[in-house]
């Protein structure tokens, strides 16, 4: 498999004479040599820098979509499998601070500076810098439906006075996790346009969406305090 860089950057199969198209107005790079489980495709990254959003994209489910829920142009960070590893279904948080349909996705390859950034708009949250390792818990909060997160801290800048360094706990509900996202900011990228209403989005169900948004008062007091 080829790439041409040249826009539209794709790839291309010179055996096979198969072009796949790929996310523009970024960097693609290869993804530690990481496969999709449904089609055994190599993954890559497509990212706009350490400050923007970077998430993980399927040559072929990018281009031919997996699930009735998809559609033509979605990367990982939009893919309703409910199992693989890679998937909204692993990594998603919470339905974004700002806009209507978006989720809030953990940028596993951001670390030591985590971030969160939303699948529609472009949005990004810092977070738990210098952490070594941060994860999407498999439960909810109760209070607010968004998934708890696990954070495996730096003891250098451990913010838990109880000499452990592991602690699983919702963003936007616990207050140690709130007072360690320090910024929240639009990505400097050319925003992509939001789907059309209707038909699946696969918001049924999956990380923090199936029971709905955090009211809205909430949401606008989450957005006002990380501006």
């Amino acid at each position: 498999m080829k790439f041409i860089q040249a826009k539209p950057s794709r790839l291309h199969c010179t055996q096979c004479d198969e072009t796949y198209s790929l996310p523009q107005n970024g960097n693609i790079k290869l993804y530690k040599e990481l496969k999709c489980p449904l089609d055994d495709f190599e993954l890559v990254l497509w990212t706009t820098g350490t400050k923007g959003k970077c998430y993980p994209i399927c040559p072929y489910c990018y281009n031919y979509p997996p699930f009735r829920d998809m559609r033509k142009g979605m990367g990982c960070n939009e893919c309703t499998h409910p199992s693989c590893v890679y998937s909204l279904d692993a990594s998603g948080v919470s339905p974004c601070v700002e806009c209507e349909n978006g989720i809030l996705v953990l940028d596993e390859t951001s670390g030591p500076k985590w971030k969160l950034a939303c699948n529609k708009c472009n949005i990004v949250m810092k977070c738990f810098e210098d952490a070594h390792k941060v994860t999407v818990a498999g439960d909810d909060c109760e209070k607010c439906s968004s998934m708890l997160m696990t954070v495996d801290f730096n003891k250098a800048k451990n913010p838990l006075t109880d000499g452990s360094t592991q602690y699983t706990a919702c963003l936007f509900c616990d207050p140690i996790f709130t007072s360690l996202c320090t910024d929240l900011r639009h990505a400097r990228m050319t925003a992509r346009r939001p789907p059309p209403r209707g038909g699946g989005r696969g918001r049924g169900r999956g990380r923090g969406r199936g029971r709905g948004k955090p009211p809205k008062d909430k949401m606008s007091q989450l957005a006002a305090y990380f501006v």
